[in-house]
């Protein structure tokens, strides 16, 4: 009889405590979750989650432009009062991020209120979370944190959430020994790959470039920053080695260009120069038209018409064979 008037007195002093507001909710044990909505300049078949910018890292523009990622974090502890973000490592355990002599874990002294929601929306700039310095590459790993002050526990709780942000703003290598073949309406390009992960190859042409001797007579491909959007005749695949690039419509015989190409990566950094090179537009005959250059032309070679008398055999004379020989024209470039 005691025993069942102890257990009766225990539920009531829980229920009391309960409807009085003396016992607590339970803190949230799961961790945040977190996905990209949304990256300025991207497409939406990029934002599957966050790989996206280890598959194609932030660039240089992006990040001096400050582009806009939106973040959703879902299955935040409502109780808490702020979203602090850090980056490096450890950022969970408090006497890491506190530690003023330890500087693996990162303030960036970013806080957004909670505001008793479970589900916070945020757009921050790039530049907000990574350090857009010029000529920088690697990967990020940005910690979230559901804090109230910045001595909170997150780990017991699970109120954590980390995830990578790669960049990429060094230009790829140079492509190297590029040769450049003469040609009447096209040349034929080669070159050494750059080593990096490439999207494409620019190809530079200056008209009139170059002299006969094959000298160069302008400077604007000793200076990239010389460079204007309408020197790219074309591109080339990133994959390729070669390419068979036309001259532009107007280009006369006889006349010299400088060309060059540079490699543009995936993340849309241009790297250096190849060496340049000098092509010349160059006329094209015929086996035909060398068979009757020359002083004394064969007769063959003015004839209007043709007869033909057929011989003992049945087959056609000799000098209709010769003419017809002539009609396979076999194409060769005069240089």
């Amino acid at each position: 009889m005691r025993s069942t008037d102890s257990r009766s007195l225990i539920l009531s002093t829980i229920a009391a405590s309960v409807l009085l507001g003396t016992v607590a909710a339970p803190a949230s044990a799961q961790a945040i979750q977190v996905s990209l909505q949304s990256f300025a300049g991207r497409t939406s078949a990029d934002l599957a989650d966050l790989a996206t910018t280890t598959a194609v890292p932030v660039s240089q523009a992006e990040c001096d432009a400050a582009a806009l990622l939106d973040f959703r974090f879902s299955g935040v502890d409502n109780t808490r009062a702020q979203l602090h973000f850090f980056h490096g490592s450890n950022c969970e355990m408090s006497s890491v991020r506190n530690d003023t002599t330890d500087t693996s874990c990162v303030d960036l002294t970013l806080e957004y209120s909670i505001n008793m929601n479970t589900e916070v929306n945020q757009e921050i700039p790039i530049s907000s979370l990574i350090d857009c310095t010029g000529g920088s590459s690697g990967t990020r790993t940005i910690f979230v944190l559901a804090l109230d002050n910045e001595t909170s526990e997150v780990s017991g709780a699970g109120q954590a959430v980390s995830f990578p942000i790669a960049f990429d703003f060094a230009g790829p290598s140079a492509p190297t020994d590029l040769v450049a073949r003469n040609g009447r309406s096209e040349t034929t390009l080669e070159w050494t790959a750059s080593t990096d992960q490439i999207d494409r190859y620019d190809v530079f042409f200056i008209a009139n470039g170059c002299d006969a001797s094959g000298a160069l007579t302008t400077d604007r491909l000793s200076d990239p920053d010389n460079l204007l959007a309408s020197d790219i005749l074309t591109t080339a695949s990133g994959s390729s080695s070669s390419a068979t690039v036309e001259f532009p419509a107007d280009t006369a015989v006889g006349t010299h260009h400088a060309i060059a190409i540079r490699a543009v990566d995936n993340a849309g950094n241009a790297g250096g120069l190849s060496n340049v090179e000098c092509v010349s537009t160059i006329a094209v005959t015929t086996w035909f038209d060398e068979y009757c250059s020359g002083d004394s032309p064969p007769a063959a070679c003015s004839s209007s018409g043709c007869s033909a008398v057929p011989s003992r055999r049945g087959s056609f004379g000799g000098p209709l064979l010769a003419i017809l020989a002539l009609g396979g024209l076999v194409w060769r470039a005069r240089r």
